[in-house]
């Protein structure tokens, strides 16, 4: 059996730029960092986009998540009442069973890119039935 050759270097490469976003060993809601065991897996990601002053609705994931700021202020509002903030350019591992939602607390827009590490045909959001939750203050 033959050794795989790594690819011949280019003598003339581009300087790059490696910036560490985050290191996570928990969620934002303190909880243990966890892997999917399925034989069905699936990776999925979103944009979303909150005006100033918007709301998710509330929200848990059966699959891990992790989100990236792309631009604004993200506070992370869990149904206690205690609540996490986060700024364009921060990552972090999304709350599981915990329920939350986001709220755009910035000036302007909000987006976040949003990816989850899923088992096909299972949603990576759960809501509540409407009216099932008292706001948080």
């Amino acid at each position: 059996m033959s050794a795989i050759q790594p690819p011949q270097q280019d003598h003339n490469p581009v300087q790059t730029s490696i910036t560490m976003v985050s290191k996570d060993v928990a969620t934002d809601a303190g909880e243990p960092v966890r892997y999917l065991s399925t034989p069905n897996p699936e990776v999925s990601s979103m944009i979303l986009t909150l005006p100033a002053g918007g709301k998710t609705d509330w929200m848990t994931h059966p699959v891990p998540g992790y989100v990236y700021i792309l631009e604004g202020e993200l506070t992370v509002e869990f149904v206690d009442g205690t609540h996490v903030t986060f700024k364009a350019g921060q990552g972090f591992l999304q709350a599981r069973a915990k329920w939350h939602r986001g709220v755009n607390s910035g000036q302007g827009q909000m987006r976040f890119l949003a990816v989850f590490f899923g088992e096909k045909d299972t949603p990576v959001i759960v809501n509540p039935p409407k009216g099932a939750l008292v706001d948080a203050k």
